[in-house]
């Protein structure tokens, strides 16, 4: 409709509105009101509007006097009636009209209401197109239908039902209210699937509501939403009852209409309220409060029973009241209320038409402005208008009709969404439409039924589903049908993924399988997927590939297998060869990369020799050096530092070239020994389209049109082939160079064909699904039932119970051709054998060599098997032997060779005398020279022999191997010397395993100790330096008196052996040196605690010892000035701590930060014990941030017994060793004692062990001969 049909109708409207305009403070402002009251809506706001008008007119604070009168004018369903009323009101000084009641009639009157300034107010006519932009003059006090819409797309999004059925009255309102549901809808993706348009209320028949019905009926949705008005309404429930629609699996969900007859019309007819069984409906929610109450209380009074209440009473009283207080405000800013003539209509209604009668209202700009500044509180709640004039905060009641009347089953809110909490409430808590904060009470559902009705259907009222199949030839794995009386059996991987998918469904759907195809040759599968568009079939399940030109026009469910399009061609296995790892380089690029490694160690050496130790020596040495250095660094395993920057950067640029080639050859090799060799010179789909070979496809496959229409192959190149047999002729015979056909088709080929493999990527992602009609709900459940199959391993069991195979069932192993034969490296193998030999005969040449010259020295005169057996044994002896011992012992012998050179010359000058001495002196003489030999063999001590040797201590950090020898901590060892037989070649060299150490005592622990030399650190050490002498013939009974306690962290295996190897170096001439010694006693140790000298090398030197290295062996004395004093108070609780296993307890990796503190702390420690610091001694041993807090806890109460050392006046405190003794400095023996008090109470106190202390002073010799008898 617009302003020409309403002049129109202007004409046929002949009335004489008397003319004049206000020029005082009106006694009476009159408002007009449209409705049709005949209506549920029309009488509660008729009742409304009155209570209002005489509640404002009984207010003296309102209007000062005037009075407000309600004009009211019945439209009675026609918008003609409805135009002449609006016209009549606005004839006779009319400032405003509340009203129309419908959207039609809004549409029409707000173009008069824009032309004459006057207001209108609506809280019914409720369309969302009616805007404010097109009809400023228009305001809906309500809620429109915009926000009903959004908040049934939130509850249809909340169940997940995916399509509805909008049923509606085709005008205005009911349509663009179905409209704004789609636009909500489409924004949850979800959607209108079927519009059914009745006529307008009241005209609609039952006729027209059936046919609808009946429509819908047929189709899958089976959530309908109802959006009329009450007449309309009713009707279409009876008809659904009658139709049985309004059974188990429908859904219905009703606009505001039906709210307004639960909650107006009571009690209902029993035939009413069983046609809405289970019908959800939402009711404008308006806050509880005390006006709101004393309202309702007076409705039955002001009705006088003759319409139940409902909210819309509330919006008319509260539209009253906001139109007298817009009213009020206007007096108060013009004092007068005055119209004006429109000179347009005076000219236009000339003759008989009495237009000049519409007057122009002066006042209602500013009336209208009024109205949308309203910010009260009214019966529906707050008042106020946004900017684009929608309510304050809309709201909805959603209501569950029952057999007893109705349940609320929460709200919703345009604030946060669905709730069972009221808005009021989530008001004061932040928006959150988060799916997880959606909740709804349950419902009841049309049936009866509680459970969620799945929203949709099979269609065609439950006929079974034309499924289509194709009748394949080849490859009947995956899909085989035969045709039996008339009836198509299928069977196959993909039919038994169907079957299983369909199980899994929580309904039941009817169907059956049509094959399609002649049996002859594999069917088109796109013309098999075309005819699910042409209604031929309602689904197609098979080997259906998912290409993008059948997702246009079909919805695929979610794949099942992988599929893709790949080349196969045939391969040939490449011949190995023993030298295939010089086949990655050219020979001239091995010569280059040898010639540069040469290079590079002579320029090294060049640049280095001069500064670096490590590049100087012998030209022999040199040369190897630089050989070694030169190969080395091939493995960046190069040991040489370099010193020179200039070196440095020449090393860098080296190793980064090193690198490139190491990358290269491994990569290459790889290659040649791992990749299968093509015979064509296809590798992949590139190479496939740029030659001008024949290409083979499957029959009925989208490959063809694939390589045809994307890659722009010519069909002349393409040739269809049948089955995997025809595949194999055309490639071995050459017909085709390679086939292209889904990567599932060709697994199944090659299980059968191992002469052929696939070449390249695959150059397609796809896979395989079931096709179903555009938007088909099967098409989604089938997808989540093959989700679940593919969670719960039952597609796996199809898939093998079908398609696996064991590859080429005939031939080797497929894993065959991915090992790597002997014959590929045996070359490798060869060199390496080669070089292995070589090495040991040039080793062995050279040990006999050697042997050959230190046997003469010691050998004796014997015959026989025993002289060969004692060569053997020792040939053998001196091949274990260690070089180092070996050089020393051959240095004393060359000594004493000398020596007895000197003896000869003697004995020649005097040979005169002796020559004219008889037979029987010479023999005498013989005999004589034969006992002075022997002599050499004798010991220069004998019994008895006490040694004693001080424990030690290790002091942290142990970034710096730094250890001392504690005094008065001692251990003795006496030694007493067997009697042996003459010294012979003859007799067999000493084993000390024979001799037992014949007493240990001093600690109770002692008695754990073996007696069994080769088991005991002190016999260990002892049989050690009798090999270095080279003693063999002369047995030693050792007995130890132990004087410190078994694992204390003081060494006392250390002393033991340190006591043990300076006896027996002492009883034989003292031959041996310190560092001799220590490696003696390294050899107990090695077998006790590890091979470390922290603790034999301080008990035999004495004082503090730096260790600086092992490979040699690199000991440093440091000495403590003489002239200072330096005291260790040592504290051993009753806690045993083996060294081995609180080794093990220390981290294998440190952090950086750590390892440099540590070694900041051992320089410091280091200086201190140079310079007799003892303050900075404690402050260096008490910083360890590695050892110690490791350790400490698996010694009970050591934190506590650091830190009462430390407060009694300590200079430090820290783990002695490997622990428990804890050792702190002090430099006066009475403080010493005590801090030692203190820290054995703060072992008993925190760590409940017992303990002893002492106090002991620096010792600065070491391993010492206490007494001694000589021979």
């Amino acid at each position: 409709m617009n302003l020409v049909w309403l002049l129109s109708i202007c004409v046929l409207y002949i009335g004489a509105f008397p003319e004049g305009a206000s020029t005082s403070r009106p006694d009476v402002v009159n408002v007009g009101a449209i409705f049709t009251f005949n209506t549920i809506n029309g009488k509660v706001a008729r009742v409304a509007m009155k209570a209002a008008e005489d509640d404002i007119n009984s207010n003296p604070n309102i209007l000062a006097g005037t009075n407000f009168s309600i004009l009211m004018h019945d439209s009675n369903f026609s918008g003609f009636l409805g135009i002449i009323g609006a016209l009549k009101y606005m004839g006779t000084d009319t400032v405003a009209i509340i009203g129309p009641q419908n959207a039609v009639l809004a549409h029409v009157l707000s173009h008069l209401a824009n032309e004459l300034h006057v207001p209108l107010l609506s809280f019914t006519a409720l369309d969302p197109t009616l805007s404010p932009l097109q009809y400023p003059y228009f305001v809906q006090t309500a809620p429109n239908d915009k926000f009903q819409m959004t908040a049934i797309a939130d509850m249809i999004s909340y169940f997940q039902w995916g399509e509805v059925v909008a049923v509606y009255s085709d005008d205005e309102q009911s349509r663009n209210g179905v409209t704004a549901l789609g636009d909500k809808l489409a924004e949850r993706r979800c959607r209108i699937a079927y519009k059914a348009a009745l006529p307008p209320d009241p005209t609609a028949t039952r006729s027209d509501v059936k046919d609808q019905l009946v429509k819908i009926q047929m189709m899958e949705a089976r959530v309908i939403v109802l959006h009329t008005f009450s007449r309309t309404g009713l009707l279409v429930f009876e008809e659904a009852r009658n139709l049985g629609m309004m059974e188990r699996g429908y859904v219905w969900i009703a606009t505001t209409w039906l709210s307004t007859i639960l909650d107006s019309v009571s009690p209902l007819s029993s035939k009413t309220a069983n046609t809405i069984q289970g019908v959800l409906t939402l009711r404008p929610h308006t806050p509880d409060s005390r006006r709101k109450s004393a309202f309702m209380s007076r409705w039955d009074k002001l009705s006088n029973g003759s319409i139940g209440f409902n909210p819309y009473g509330l919006y008319a009283y509260d539209t009253v009241w906001m139109l007298a207080h817009a009213v009020d405000l206007l007096l108060d800013q013009q004092g007068t209320i005055s119209f004006s003539n429109d000179s347009y209509l005076s000219r236009v209604g000339g003759g008989t038409l009495n237009l000049s009668s519409l007057s122009i209202f002066d006042g209602g700009k500013q009336l209208l402005n009024n109205i949308l500044q309203t910010n009260m509180t009214g019966l529906t709640g707050p008042i106020q208008f946004s900017p684009d004039r929608s309510p304050f905060r809309p709201s909805y009641d959603i209501l569950n009709v029952i057999e007893d009347g109705y349940k609320q089953i929460g709200y919703w809110s345009n604030y946060s969404g669905l709730s069972v909490v009221t808005p009021e409430t989530l008001y004061t808590r932040p928006p959150n439409r988060s799916s997880s904060s959606q909740n709804l009470y349950s419902v009841v559902w049309p049936g009866g039924t509680t459970e969620k009705p799945r929203g949709w259907v099979i269609p065609n009222n439950g006929r079974q589903l034309r499924i289509g199949v194709p009748n394949r030839v080849s490859y009947q794995d995956f899909v085989s049908g035969s045709r039996v009386n008339g009836t198509d059996t299928v069977q196959g991987y993909c039919i038994d993924v169907f079957l299983a998918a369909i199980k899994l469904l929580p309904y039941a759907v009817p169907y059956r399988f049509i094959l399609f195809g002649d049996g002859h040759k594999n069917p088109s599968y796109s013309e098999l997927v075309n005819m699910i568009t042409t209604d031929v079939f309602d689904a197609v399940i098979g080997d259906i590939a998912i290409v993008t030109n059948r997702t246009k026009i079909v919805d695929f469910t979610q794949p099942y297998i992988e599929s893709g399009l790949v080349v196969v061609a045939p391969v040939r296995k490449s011949n190995s060869s023993p030298w295939a790892f010089l086949q990655p380089f050219t020979p001239n690029m091995w010569a280059v990369t040898a010639a540069f490694f040469l290079i590079i160690g002579t320029v090294v050496w060049i640049l280095e020799h001069r500064i670096n130790d490590e590049f100087r020596g012998p030209p022999r040495k040199q040369l190897v050096t630089i050989l070694w250095f030169s190969f080395s660094t091939l493995f960046f395993s190069h040991r040489e530092n370099t010193v020179s920057t200039l070196g440095r950067v020449v090393i860098i640029i080296w190793l980064f070239v090193v690198l490139i080639i190491n990358s290269s050859y491994t990569a290459s090799l790889t290659s040649i020994l791992t990749v299968q060799q093509l015979s064509s010179p296809i590798t992949g789909i590139d190479t496939l389209v740029t030659s001008n070979e024949r290409i083979g496809f499957q029959v009925g496959s989208f490959a063809e049109n694939y390589l045809t229409e994307q890659l722009n192959i010519p069909k002349s190149r393409l040739l269809a082939l049948g089955s995997p047999e025809e595949y194999a002729i055309a490639l071995k015979n050459r017909t085709v160079v390679a086939v292209v056909d889904e990567q599932p088709y060709i697994e199944l080929f090659l299980s059968d064909h191992c002469q052929f493999k696939i070449r390249g990527q695959e150059f397609t992602k796809s896979g395989w699904g079931f096709a179903f009609p555009r938007d088909s709900p099967l098409a989604i459940d089938l997808s989540t039932a093959i989700l679940t199959l593919s969670e719960n391993g039952e597609l796996q069991r199809i898939h093998n119970k079908w398609l696996s195979r064991k590859a080429c069932g005939s031939q080797a192993t497929s894993n065959e051709s991915d090992e790597l034969q002997l014959k590929s490296f045996w070359g490798l193998f060869l060199i390496f054998g080669a070089a292995c030999f070589i090495a040991l005969l040039i080793y062995f040449c050279s040990m006999i060599r050697q042997f050959s010259r230190h046997v003469p020295e010691e050998s004796h005169p014997s015959t026989g098997a025993s002289s060969r057996s004692t060569h053997l044994r020792t040939f053998i002896s001196f091949v274990d032997e260690k070089e180092e011992v070996y050089k020393s012992k051959s240095k004393r012998k060359r000594e004493h060779v000398l020596s007895n050179s000197h003896v000869k010359e003697d004995e020649t000058r005097n040979s005169s005398k002796r020559s004219q001495m008889g037979g029987s002196q010479q023999r005498h003489d013989i005999t004589k020279q034969n006992k002075a030999m022997a002599l050499k063999y004798q010991p220069h001590l004998v019994n008895p022999i006490v040694f004693r040797s001080s424990g030690s201590a290790t002091l942290k950090p142990n970034s710096l191997r730094c250890n001392l020898s504690v005094s008065s901590t001692t251990i003795h060892v006496s030694s007493t010397v067997s009697e042996t037989t003459s010294p012979s070649p003859s007799t067999p060299p000493f084993t000390p395993a024979r001799s037992p150490s014949s007493q240990i005592s001093g600690d109770p622990a002692a008695s754990k100790l073996s007696r069994d030399p080769l088991f005991n650190c002190a016999g260990i050490a002892a049989i050690e330096v009798m090999k270095m002498l080279g003693i063999r013939s002369v047995g030693l009974s050792l007995s130890l008196q132990k004087g410190l306690p078994l694992g204390s962290g003081l060494g006392s295996s250390a002393a033991s052996a340190a006591a043990a190897a300076v006896a027996v170096n002492e009883i034989f001439g003292g031959k041996l040196g310190e560092e001799e010694l220590v490696l003696a006693g390294l050899k107990s140790e090695e077998k006790v605690s590890g091979y470390h000298a922290d603790n034999v090398g301080p008990a035999i030197m004495g004082g503090f010892v730096l260790i600086r290295n092992y490979e040699p062996l690199d000991l440093k004395k440091l000495n403590f000035p003489e002239k200072k004093d330096l005291y260790f108070v040592l504290v051993s609780p009753e806690f045993e701590a083996p060294t081995k296993k609180m080794r093990a307890a220390l981290p294998l990796e440190i952090a950086m930060a750590h390892h440099v503190w540590n070694s900041s702390q051992a320089v410091a420690l280091a200086a201190a014990v140079l310079e007799g610091d003892v303050a900075e001694l404690g402050k260096a041993l008490s910083s360890d941030k590695i050892v110690e807090p490791t350790r400490a806890p698996l010694i009970p109460g050591m934190e506590a017994v650091k830190k009462a050392a430390i407060e009694a006046g300590a200079f430090g405190c820290t783990i002695s060793g490997a622990g428990p003794t804890a050792v702190a400095v002090i430099d006066c023996k009475e403080r010493g004692e005590s801090i030692g008090e203190r820290m054995v109470e703060a072992f008993w106190r925190e760590g409940k062990l017992k303990a002893v202390a002492a106090v002991n002073r620096l010792d600065r010799v070491g391993a010492r001969l206490v007494d001694s008898k000589p021979r």
